[in-house]
């Protein structure tokens, strides 16, 4: 007898179900195809009123209820109206921290360009700049370089007092304090990988419905990781995923 994961989706009542009458048939995103591919089982399962799939041990990224597109007042739209809106918005919902510890201000503009040139950008930035780098990083000189590449998110810039204090400790302090993004892309050193590592990283997630736990590029100057992991590993286990080598996915 086959057993439903704690962690499953039925697909009975999303949008994107295709029926023939009262029989689940397929999926308007081929996401069933996609899970499959991935090893997800997907049990076929019927009640009184449907037969439909579920996919077990899985969270599926395209449910949607029709309610969900009533909030955007798309609830009457067309099957192919609401595919594309779905696509515009699944994307990564990520926060960027880049710390300033070892660039210069020219190295800060690239950056900010680099933000402002992503195709999916984040939806906050903050900067950390220290005091020993306080005479470079003026809240005026960065104010006016954020705002010449503007990102199209919310920014801040954090000061950090203590000197001694790590970019792991700083960034683990962020991290638990910024519980609503579902990713983090950390910015140690200067890089020119962002688009590269976030538009992998979409792809990864939302088109392939891959999964990984941490991503990043050979000098691992830019790597991206889900906070939520990191939280719980370090919750139940206490140790920093970020900390072994095994949880790298080098690009």
């Amino acid at each position: 007898m086959t057993t439903i994961n704690q962690v499953h989706t039925p697909c009975k009542n999303c949008v994107f179900a295709i029926y023939n009458n009262n029989t689940q048939t397929d999926c308007h995103l081929n996401f069933i195809d996609k899970y499959k591919n991935k090893n997800t089982e997907i049990i076929e399962a019927y009640d009184e009123e449907k037969e439909f799939y579920i996919i077990n041990g899985r969270k599926c990224l395209g449910f949607r209820q029709n309610d969900w597109f009533k909030d955007l007042d798309m609830e009457n739209a067309s099957i192919e109206e609401k595919i594309t809106k779905f696509k515009e918005i699944n994307k990564l919902n990520y926060l960027a921290v880049v710390d300033l510890q070892y660039l210069n201000l020219t190295q800060f503009e690239n950056v900010c360009k680099q933000f402002n040139d992503l195709d999916i950008k984040p939806k906050k930035i903050i900067y950390i700049r220290h005091t020993n780098t306080d005479l470079n990083f003026s809240y005026e000189t960065m104010k006016a370089t954020i705002e010449k590449f503007p990102p199209g998110c919310v920014w801040r810039i954090q000061t950090i007092i203590d000197n001694d204090l790590m970019n792991e400790q700083i960034l683990h302090s962020i991290i638990n304090l910024n519980t609503k993004y579902r990713f983090i892309l950390s910015i140690p050193e200067f890089t020119n990988s962002i688009q590269d590592i976030i538009k992998y990283t979409n792809q990864l997630v939302y088109e392939d419905l891959g999964s990984f736990k941490i991503i990043a590029n050979k000098d691992k100057n830019c790597l991206i990781f889900s906070g939520i992991v990191y939280r719980f590993a370090n919750k139940t286990t206490n140790q920093n995923i970020l900390s072994h080598e095994e949880f790298y996915d080098i690009i």
